[in-house]
């Protein structure tokens, strides 16, 4: 029995008023939710999804790169659109997105870690030549310019993802890279460091050249770890911290 949309009678119907991208990609949500396309099939074209829905060939566009941006559909050249996951994963980003600075820092840990680890039993020649070269700019960079410092810095950790050569860890660690740093640009100018020093980054990258798993995982889950407690005793210091005074409303002045 074939997987392909065409061989099952199409169970979509019209929709009662003006559809927007957002409501339609809300019903093909529970259409391929509800197994109307198993994984791994075909769903109809572009054309004949705007026919049932009664919508534009634009809203049905924008609603199915929606779906292919975040890993549901995947798109095809000549062949068609396809099914690759029925399950949502915007529940899970969205609460990513409003997940506390330190939830997000101890994911991190785990990402660092396993990455150091499977870094060194799979890191090539080019992969160590890279690492030395983004530890010695990241240490050039150290107290010059806070700005040049941190994408050095971040350059360095996602060297050490990549050589660890799993694409899915690495697309996760992106994502929670960025995640994260948004975090901490709510901490520029505190008089907090949130890094670790060169020393231990060095071991880092060592312990990787050595093809030491132990030893690498041991210097990634130090490096995190220092830098989490140094959140932490910010946290803790910010929450201390007496809530900001409203400003006094001026004599005409709006609510006046």
């Amino acid at each position: 029995m074939s997987d392909n949309w065409e061989d099952r009678p199409m169970a979509l119907r019209p929709i009662a008023r003006l559809s927007t991208a957002r409501e339609v990609i809300a019903l093909l949500h529970r259409e391929l939710a509800g197994g109307a396309w198993p994984i791994g099939s075909r769903i109809p074209s572009e054309t004949e999804l705007a026919a049932e829905l009664g919508v534009s060939r634009p809203t049905i566009r924008e609603a199915v790169s929606a779906l292919v941006h975040t890993g549901m559909l995947e798109a095809q050249r000549g062949k068609g659109v396809f099914v690759r996951s029925v399950s949502d994963p915007a529940p899970m980003l969205q609460s990513i997105e409003l997940a506390d600075v330190r939830d997000v820092f101890e994911v991190q840990l785990g990402f660092d870690v396993q990455a150091a680890h499977s870094a060194a039993q799979r890191r090539t020649p080019q992969d160590m030549t890279r690492l030395w070269q983004l530890l010695r700019a990241r240490a050039e960079a150290a107290g010059r310019d806070d700005a040049e410092f941190g994408e050095r810095d971040a350059a360095l950790h996602l060297a050490v993802v990549e050589a660890a050569h799993n694409v899915t860890l690495t697309e996760c660690y992106r994502f929670f890279v960025r995640r994260l740093q948004e975090s901490l640009d709510l901490f520029a100018g505190a008089d907090t460091h949130l890094e670790c020093g060169t020393e231990a980054h060095e071991a880092l990258v060592q312990a990787i050249d050595d093809q030491d798993s132990e030893a690498a995982a041991a210097a990634a889950r130090h490096v995190v770890r220092t830098s989490l407690h140094a959140l932490e005793g910010l946290l803790a210091v910010r929450a201390a911290e007496p809530p900001a005074t409203p400003p006094a409303r001026g004599r005409g002045g709006p609510g006046s």
